[in-house]
């Protein structure tokens, strides 16, 4: 389809923001890189066009979606969300002012299969992206439209999901002429058959994703539209393993589960679509260790972070986290990264660095990554054994279905390990200022 020619607004302004450059047109909007002076920032400045909102129908219709989107957005403040931080109307150009995402990229060009990305950073984003509609659905909010082309990669490989402009949210109606949205090749079965969209029809498009990602071949492919429809209604995926051997096999399943028919058996939230695909970490990077569960039970009761868990609570923890032993040199965290399990040490000794900087060493009994799980954010710093040793990994998502006493008791803790780590780091302040 052609896209009629529109006068660029490339060295205007449009409300407080300075036009600067076009970044991206389509057939009813072009995105701008523009400037907002009050805040000195770089902003996406999304702007209908002209011809797309008219006083006919489907001109009332594309006006009420293209503020769908602002108002939705407005909703959610996440890491891995694109922030909306204004909209309104200028010399009848409609707007939208959006986080500018740096040299932005869409997942479209990674599930072409001459550019797949690494298995590992896959996994990353399919995590970030599983978190994040975890989010939104928690607000109560069904985007509706999950496709590889509303998912930005930043310059980091940070994924940031976009376009809520056919979404469901609380007190905002729905379109008829939208209410049963979507791309065709990442529709569930629910939305083919025009029943309404739901938390998990998201989930299942971001199933779709996956298997794009990893094959760089559609789970449901089709010489048209009425055979894609046919083949998610009707016939399995073909298994990962027929397009690539390196793919672990846990994520089988997590496609498996993710692109289930029968929404009863699909995963029930984001949250447990992303607590499976952390696992696949596991395979990629930490060998299992196995030990009795009385040897286990003997090295976790000698160490000072399991001294308040009562019998009972130690057991629980030691059934529910994994253990591992690594050799000197292994790293066990990386900066940057986007994980949300933590570790506890059991034998041998770590380091921990920041830019490339040793800040601190950690013995039997210290925690670590506890922070990235409490604020989700990337980690801050590395983690490399200094030593070959024992390690018990737990995951957010593991803790969460842990006894509440149990998970006091990890509160009380990490607590006591912050506290003892900004004592550490005031006492190195101090003798660094007698130094001086």
């Amino acid at each position: 389809m052609s896209v009629t020619p529109t006068v660029s607004l490339e060295g205007t302004s449009l409300g407080k923001y300075q036009i600067l450059t076009a970044i991206g047109t389509g057939n009813m909007a072009t995105v701008y890189l523009a400037h907002d002076p009050f805040i000195d920032r770089p902003v996406a400045l999304k702007v209908a066009r002209p011809d797309s909102i008219g006083d006919d129908a489907d001109g009332r219709l594309y006006k009420q979606v293209f503020f769908n989107e602002a108002q939705t957005a407005g909703l959610l403040k996440h890491p891995n969300i694109t922030a909306i931080y204004d909209a309104g109307v200028d010399r009848d150009n409609y707007y939208i002012v959006m986080e500018y995402v740096h040299s932005g990229r869409t997942l479209d060009r990674y599930t072409n299969i001459e550019n797949l990305l690494p298995v590992e950073e896959v996994t990353r984003i399919l995590y970030q992206c599983a978190m994040a509609l975890d989010y939104a659905h928690k607000k109560g909010v069904v985007h509706r439209d999950i496709k590889p082309r509303n998912i930005l990669l930043t310059e980091d490989h940070e994924a940031k999901i976009t376009d809520f402009g056919v979404a469901l949210a609380p007190g905002i109606a729905a379109h008829s002429e939208v209410e049963h949205a979507g791309s065709p090749l990442y529709m569930a079965p629910e939305q083919i058959r025009r029943e309404p969209a739901t938390s998990q029809s998201d989930l299942f498009a971001l199933g779709v994703i996956a298997y794009e990602m990893l094959t760089g071949k559609h789970p449901f492919h089709g010489g048209n539209q009425d055979v894609i429809e046919h083949n998610i209604l009707h016939k399995p995926s073909p298994r990962l393993s027929k397009w690539r051997t390196d793919v672990p096999e846990i994520y089988q399943r997590i496609i498996d589960k993710a692109l289930a028919r029968d929404c009863r058996q699909r995963y029930r939230s984001g949250r447990d679509m992303a607590g499976d695909i952390s696992l696949v970490f596991d395979f990629l990077k930490l060998p299992v260790f196995r030990l009795s569960q009385q040897e286990k039970y003997s090295r976790v009761e000698a160490l000072h972070f399991f001294k308040p868990f009562p019998d009972g609570e130690l057991w629980e923890l030691i059934n529910a986290g994994e253990w591992m032993r690594l050799p000197t040199g292994t790293e066990i965290m990386r900066e940057g990264e986007a994980d949300t399990s933590f570790f506890i040490l059991i034998n041998g000794e770590v380091v921990v660095r920041r830019k490339e900087h040793e800040i601190v060493r950690l013995y039997p009994g210290d925690c670590f990554g506890e922070m990235g799980m409490l604020s989700r954010k990337p980690r801050t710093a590395t983690i490399v054994a200094g030593s070959e040793v024992t390690l018990i990994k737990l995951r957010d998502t593991t803790v969460d279905r842990m006894s509440v006493n149990c998970q006091l008791r990890f509160q009380r803790q990490f607590l006591i390990a912050l506290i003892e780590r900004l004592d550490h780091a005031t006492d190195r302040i101090a003798n660094r200022a007698e130094d001086a």
